[in-house]
């Protein structure tokens, strides 16, 4: 009985691990922001508010969206390199936007640099420069302590609830994103994660 017991022990183990996991991934892809570029003024060449300054105050992460919206008839997004944005050379853009309604996932740190093919309007001051960090890392947390063997009366390792809200985030005007919690969440994860690896290698 203790053979199937340990056996019985290790499966239930592991499949809190694979859960654990993907509660992880949805939090971490939860945790994104989406910016509508402009706000409530959108991609245009006519407002008279700059987008550096809307760049400005905004941090942005690996994995938020940038939103674009805008009239179709007038507007467009390119996407361009450094040098095409500095000289305002928007012959041969990296990619172009056309829908009224992009899209746009931040995949990597850097900057990317935007602006509008049609005339005149990169001139006027319809570019804008995001600059983008890395996610800033989760609080370090030290594992649980575990006692040197498995408690007699103990089946089941306790895991922590972890909540996750798998609902798609809404474009935010607001200055910088408070993502502490979230990341206090995923280090709860992989605390709980480390804990139930060492509980299972005292199974072992």
């Amino acid at each position: 009985m203790g053979f199937f017991s340990e056996k019985l022990t290790r499966k239930i183990m592991l499949s809190m691990l694979l859960l654990i996991t993907a509660l992880g991934s949805t939090i971490l892809m939860v945790s994104a922001e989406v910016y509508k570029v402009g706000d409530s003024t959108g991609w245009t060449a006519s407002s008279n508010s700059s987008y550096a300054d809307w760049a400005s105050s905004k941090t942005f992460y690996v994995h938020d969206v940038l939103l674009f919206e805008y009239n179709t008839t007038n507007e467009n997004v390119i996407l361009v390199t450094h040098s095409q944005f500095r000289s305002c050379n928007t012959s041969a853009p990296l990619k172009t936007y056309n829908s009224g309604n992009d899209s746009f996932t931040i995949r990597s740190r850097g900057h990317y640099y935007f602006t509008s093919n049609f005339s005149g309007h990169c001139q006027g001051g319809q570019k804008l420069d995001v600059r983008v960090l890395n996610p800033s890392p989760p609080p370090v947390t030290p594992p649980p302590s575990l006692a040197t063997g498995p408690s007699p009366n103990a089946s089941h390792a306790a895991v922590a609830p972890v909540e996750s809200k798998a609902e798609a985030p809404s474009p935010t005007e607001s200055k910088a994103s408070s993502r502490e919690p979230k990341w206090l969440i995923m280090s709860t994860v992989g605390v709980t994660i480390s804990g139930l690896v060492a509980l299972a290698h005292g199974y072992a």
